[in-house]
């Protein structure tokens, strides 16, 4: 991440469980101008095994009502 990308604030869009589906939504976002990436799934350990959350899409906070409008109108199913 370069210098730029570092002094951006980044908000979670919406956390997908399939990753296929999540870099498709990224990239149709990045298309149309928005700055956005996917984090790696988060985990949470807990008493029992491993438990996996999702992947998290995150935007830059500046676009997020038009990430946002993109995603409802267009891409969510």
């Amino acid at each position: 991440m370069n210098k730029e990308q570092e002094n951006r604030r980044f908000v979670t869009l919406k956390v997908f469980n399939n990753y296929f589906t999540a870099e498709v939504v990224k990239n149709r976002l990045i298309e149309e101008g928005v700055h956005a990436y996917l984090i790696n799934p988060l985990v949470n350990y807990s008493f029992g095994p491993t438990i996996t959350e999702g992947y998290r899409l995150q935007v830059e906070q500046q676009q997020f009502l038009k990430a946002l409008n993109i995603y409802k109108n267009t891409l969510e199913d």
